[in-house]
């Protein structure tokens, strides 16, 4: 009997899942547990599993296509058995989707522009001053008017003007050469950045965010984290103390100061997170994705560094599991790097607040009689202000500032 292999839901939010490789063909012998294919989900890349044993009797979807979850997407049974029609795939997604709390979603979108094959006829040149006689050659040759250098006395586009597009010959002193036309590019969206589009577009509907910001004095950081790098590497230990590790473990400490900047709303109510659970944005080729340290107090500095390293390092190559990129309960969101040195980052829902890590600048102030050179870095904090007011917050704030420029507090 054929048994089927389906588009798994790894996950409340997720409708659908992309097919990056297939790991099998038809006719291959699976044990089960073996993995059969790799799949981009709303969040990660992941191995998918099949959970039976036998022959590979038949694919039903290509590399790179959208599949809703629970489609039937491969068939594996007994060598020699033929595949089950393909009334059968809908029959079983049906069966699935009837015993699930959340109907499966089975669209069909129109075609887009790159896909119907239509190109977009050449520009009429409405507006450019150009002769009856241009016009009717341009349309003739199919050349759009706005690529044409005008070269008449008038500054008009006139028979020369086309003929000169239309055979790429010089053009007179003075005139300018014309632009090529570009085509343009349709690049599909990846799973990822679909469904953080949906998110944030949520957030900003229905939270009533406010930004505050704050300045730091972060040189005595900056010469710890040296003094720390330093030993790290002499003792031959893995690992290097990142700014943003800093900024993790200052966080964690204002967290446990000011509990409600931990807690989500939820009707009427506010549930306080029994575990500070800290997500760090990262940015990779797919989209953004936030892996989540879970139980971030319980990490000394150094062991924050070492997990956050980690937890970087498969957003990177995309093998995050699903629980290592859920249940958030606050956010960290570091584009420094970039030389940003204020912004508003977008809260994370449920979640009522989120750290936005800016920049580093240079900035000259009075020390006695003396001019010193001091490290400033921006911080912005985004909060759900039916949660938080501003009263609170921006002692949340302040309580980040002050550990950060007393970096040696972040050790007790």
């Amino acid at each position: 009997m054929a048994n089927s292999i389906i588009m798994p839901k790894t996950g409340m939010a997720m409708e659908e899942g992309t097919i990056l490789e297939w790991k099998i063909n038809v006719g291959d012998k699976v044990a089960k547990g073996d993995v059969v294919a790799l799949i981009e989900t709303d969040k990660a890349t992941m191995e998918l599993e099949s959970d039976y044993s036998g022959t590979i009797l038949a694919i039903l979807n290509n590399v790179g296509e959208t599949v809703p979850v629970t489609k039937v997407i491969a068939w594996v049974g007994e060598a020699g058995e033929g595949a089950p029609p393909p009334t059968a795939a809908l029959d079983e997604v049906q069966s699935i989707a009837a015993a699930s709390s959340e109907p499966t979603a089975m669209s069909n979108p129109e075609p887009s522009v790159a896909e119907s094959g239509v190109a977009a006829a050449p520009s009429a040149g409405h507006g450019i001053k150009a002769t009856p006689a241009a016009r009717a050659l341009a349309k003739e040759r199919g050349i759009d008017l706005y690529a044409v250098a005008p070269t008449g006395k008038a500054g008009e586009i006139n028979i020369a003007s086309v003929e000169a597009a239309s055979t790429g010959a010089a053009l007179p002193a003075g005139s300018r050469p014309a632009v090529a036309t570009r085509t343009d590019t349709v690049v599909p969206l990846t799973n990822i950045q679909k469904i953080t589009g949906r998110r944030m577009a949520e957030s900003r509907q229905t939270i009533p965010e406010v930004t505050s910001h704050i300045k730091a004095d972060v040189t005595d950081m900056l010469l710890l984290r040296d003094r720390m790098n330093t030993s790290i590497s002499a003792l031959g230990k893995p690992g290097k103390i990142t700014i943003n590790d800093f900024a993790l473990a200052a966080a964690v400490k204002a967290l446990l100061a000011y509990p409600r900047l931990n807690s989500v709303l939820d009707g009427d109510n506010l549930i306080y997170r029994g575990g500070i659970n800290v997500g760090m944005a990262a940015a990779t080729k797919r989209g953004l994705v936030v892996p989540v340290i879970h139980n971030a107090d319980g990490y000394s500095l150094t062991g924050l560094s070492l997990k956050a390293a980690e937890l970087a390092a498969k957003a990177r190559d995309g093998s995050l599991k699903s629980e290592e990129m859920s249940g958030g309960t606050f956010t960290v969101s570091n584009v420094g790097m970039y030389g940003i040195t204020a912004f508003t980052p977008i809260i994370n829902p449920p979640e009522a607040a989120i750290l936005g890590v800016c920049a580093i600048e240079d900035s000259l102030k009075m020390d006695g009689e003396k001019i010193v050179n001091r490290k400033i870095m921006g911080l912005s904090l985004a909060y759900d202000h039916r949660i938080v007011d501003g009263a609170e917050s921006s002692m949340f704030l302040k309580e980040i500032k002050d550990i950060l420029e007393s970096p040696l507090l972040i050790m007790v």
